[in-house]
């Protein structure tokens, strides 16, 4: 990768050259495998210092089409072969940048993951690789992506998270939105996000998800498009973002919402491609129903911790130890509850606890400011309260669907999150050398 210090010159190459490196690609696919063994290792992109072969193009095409559920028709590969492209290109991006911020993901969660896939199919590893083989689709390539993937929402976790604080006057506002709501219609939404990086390309990203709109009407599963195209952390649910109200989403989106209603005919209609803020939307309302009238609940959160014990006449010196096995503890790497637990092990005399799901209202101020605003999953730095000195981790804050303090904060952190992200990812690429090319 070339150096961050440098200039890395954006440098998409013109259009006529992409189109002409797709129509070669599609001409590759169309003549089967014979054919395009004599050019599968050809270069069909540049990212800074990585490449893309025209084999991992063809291999992620067929993975697309697979999981969308389309027919292999050359209509249907020159449709999807430029989102192809882009989020071949995104995906060395995130790789290079989470590398380069010293991000890893280990090749055991890949097998993990992999194996996991394999079993929601009904299949053992071997088969599930030979049933990927017999698509045409490597399962390097689906390890690459699942790569990117994971290393992606882990850097955007550690490294913008932190920089999000949720304050009370912005819950009072939330909550005030949500009584005012009641009654009215919601939506549960689904949504594919295109980012468009300047407005020259603008043309081009809205023409991208009419494409996707066209493979939706020839009979495509929307939450497997979602998966491949979408440029939002919502990809990796296929889309869903849960229920919206018309004021929760982009004005874009809202001003589509707003006339509908919430009649039957509501579900399962697509709305896009919508310009929004920063990029192109292609919407799927999946459910409605009329906004509850229930009370604001307390908000409650799933919590464990590793405890230093320390008694009231404990020593100045002890109180140190303690501090600094926590401090000392607080480096290790962990993404979740379980992780955190398996760690804990080996860290006497500390003691791991499951604190069950406390009511947020019930604790201290410090105490509910942390689990408000700390990452899910990753362990917070060592606090010193009146048992001891402790490192928490929220494993979950409950159901996000009710109307409860700590419910609202983590969707407006969840939200602004996603704005971060991809102001993130955009100057990754306005940054990036990028080169289509045969």
């Amino acid at each position: 990768m070339q150096s961050r210090n440098g200039s890395r010159g954006a440098a998409w190459t013109a259009s006529l050259r992409l189109l002409a490196v797709l129509c070669l690609l599609v001409a590759a696919v169309a003549g089967g495998r014979p054919a395009l063994a004599q050019d599968e290792l050809k270069i069909a992109a540049v990212v800074n210092d990585d490449v893309i072969t025209q084999l991992d193009v063809v291999a992620r095409l067929r993975a697309a089409m697979l999981s969308a559920r389309l027919q292999d028709t050359p209509e249907s590969r020159q449709q999807l072969l430029p989102s192809i492209m882009r989020q071949l290109i995104d995906d060395h991006l995130k790789t290079q940048e989470a590398r380069f911020q010293g991000v890893t993901v280990g090749d055991g969660e890949i097998n993990s993951r992999i194996a996991g896939l394999a079993a929601r199919n009904n299949m053992s590893r071997d088969e599930f690789e030979s049933y990927l083989s017999s698509n045409g689709i490597l399962v390097s390539a689906l390890a690459d992506q699942m790569r990117a993937d994971i290393g992606w929402s882990r850097l955007v976790q550690r490294k913008l998270r932190p920089t999000i604080r949720v304050s009370d006057a912005e819950i009072d506002e939330a909550l005030a939105r949500a009584k005012a709501g009641q009654g009215k219609p919601e939506y549960r939404i689904s949504q594919i996000f295109q980012a468009v990086d300047s407005p020259k390309d603008a043309p081009g990203v809205q023409q991208s998800v009419q494409r996707l709109v066209d493979q939706l009407s020839a009979g495509a599963d929307f939450a497997s498009l979602a998966q491949e195209f979408s440029q939002d952390t919502s990809a990796a649910n296929g889309g869903d973002i849960g229920w919206r109200r018309p004021d929760q989403v982009d004005p874009a989106i809202a001003a589509q919402l707003a006339p509908l209603g919430s009649g039957d005919e509501v579900r399962g209609k697509v709305l896009g491609p919508l310009q929004g803020t920063g990029g192109y939307y292609l919407i799927r309302i999946e459910d409605v129903r009329t906004g509850s009238d229930a009370a604001v609940a307390p908000g409650s959160v799933h919590m464990v911790r590793l405890l230093w014990p320390l008694t009231p006449n404990a020593s100045a010196r002890e109180a140190e130890a303690a501090q600094e096995q926590a401090d000392a503890f607080s480096q290790k790497e962990a993404h979740s509850c379980e992780e955190f637990e398996r760690l804990s092990q080996d860290a006497n005399p500390a003691r791991f606890q499951d604190m069950g799901r406390p009511k947020v209202d019930d604790m201290p101020p410090e105490i509910r400011d942390m689990v408000i605003n700390q990452p899910v999953g990753e362990p917070t730095s060592a606090i010193k309260g009146d048992g001891g000195v402790a490192i928490f981790v929220v494993c979950d804050r409950g159901d996000s669907n009710e109307i409860s303090r700590v419910a609202l904060a983590d969707r407006l952190a969840a939200e602004r999150l996603e704005t971060l992200a991809r102001g993130y990812l955009s100057d990754l690429r306005r940054a990036a050398y990028i080169d289509i090319r045969l």
